[in-house]
């Protein structure tokens, strides 16, 4: 756990300098990782659940249990009021875990084919997104309704007539991160504006969905092996404060 909230927390709050990142014949279709790099990536990311010093709680619904994950923390909290108004007793509490564990429950859930709860997995999304989302996705699918997943923003940009993501260099590493949050983006592409102005005009907003990414992670082409290492899954603003007071609350108590 402390690993994983070091790692939120850095990512979530990295402040690094901007890079193009050239990529021939771009897609997210044609990525590939192994399981455990799909879960060390996912870890990154914290998500939210409702549960009691003994179990994660299912909300049940037609008979069907489901494993509930939330995007935001504010989110869960007031499902954690709600269920504490109308029972006092049930001890009902935010539980943080890494985006990696659920990951790894639903594939075993599928796996195993066992009848044993939870039946469904249901993802809330960060709902301040979903406009934005949306609005960018009807430039490409003016018949779009919804958006179909959780959203992840991410820049393209157009370098001698080719198709590129942006990215992140910290140090001798790079990052071409996909952000839960239209903003965090949006401060990337300001510094870019800054520091190499002659890209800005051609610089692209553009979403997928979370479940997209990690289809991709799951394809066998290891061919853009390098690119999918350096692709970074980057918190909310309040998903990374979360787990830096959570941090701090558990170096207090050792």
């Amino acid at each position: 756990m402390k690993s994983f909230i070091r790692s939120s927390v850095t990512l979530g709050l990295v402040g690094s300098s901007v890079m193009i990142y050239s990529l021939l014949n771009s897609s997210l279709s044609v990525l590939a990782l192994t399981p455990e790099q799909i879960v060390q990536k996912l870890n990154q990311v914290p998500v939210f659940t409702i549960g009691n010093s003994k179990e994660i709680l299912l909300s049940t619904d037609n008979n069907k249990k489901t494993f509930v994950t939330y995007l935001s923390h504010q989110d869960a909290q007031q499902v954690v009021e709600q269920i504490t108004k109308e029972n006092p007793g049930s001890k009902a509490e935010v539980i943080t875990i890494p985006l990696g564990k659920v990951y790894e429950l639903l594939k075993s859930k599928e796996k195993s084919k066992s009848q044993e709860p939870p039946d469904l997995f249901t993802f809330i999304p960060l709902k301040k997104e979903l406009p934005s989302a949306l609005s960018i996705l009807k430039q490409e699918d003016p018949s779009a309704k919804n958006f179909p997943g959780i959203p992840l923003f991410y820049g393209m940009i157009k370098v001698d007539e080719q198709e590129t993501f942006l990215s992140i260099k910290d140090g001798k590493k790079s990052f071409t991160p996909f952000y839960f949050e239209r903003e965090s983006l949006q401060k990337l592409i300001d510094n870019i504006k800054l520091q190499q102005p002659k890209f800005a005009s051609s610089i692209e907003v553009k979403v997928t969905p979370l479940g997209g990414i990690v289809s991709a992670f799951e394809s066998d082409d290891k061919q853009q092996e390098d690119f999918v290492k350096s692709v970074v899954l980057v918190p909310s603003q309040e998903s990374a404060k979360k787990l830096l007071e959570t941090f701090k609350q558990n170096q207090q108590t050792e």
